[in-house]
């Protein structure tokens, strides 16, 4: 019974993660390299916050309660979505910058 429980969450779980709405132009990475250190899937929120320091904004994808930090770092012409579940990083998604996205004004 609680092998069926872990199963259907982890499938819940991927499920929730494709249905983000995150940009359909960007790209997905397994870590990104920070100034303070490499940033990698699990770390929590805490631990890319220290590597990367304050993101530009926080938002929510989908009336989601999980956490997007989302980062423009310089005046890089990317936006890098730091997703995370359960207080675990579970996607980094970088996506090219246009004239329209609030996020690289």
């Amino acid at each position: 019974m609680l092998r069926k429980l872990l199963i259907g969450a982890l499938i819940l779980g991927s499920v929730f993660l494709l249905a983000m709405d995150f940009p359909t132009r960007g790209t997905d990475f397994a870590s990104y390299r920070c100034v303070g250190g490499l940033v990698e899937k699990g770390n929590s929120a805490a631990d890319v916050v220290g590597m990367c320091g304050e993101p530009f904004r926080e938002t929510r994808f989908d009336m989601s309660p999980e956490r997007v930090l989302v980062y423009r770092f310089d005046q890089d012409r990317f936006v890098y979505y730091f997703a995370f579940m359960n207080d675990r990083l579970k996607r980094i998604y970088q996506v090219s910058c246009q004239d329209d996205d609030p996020n690289c004004q």
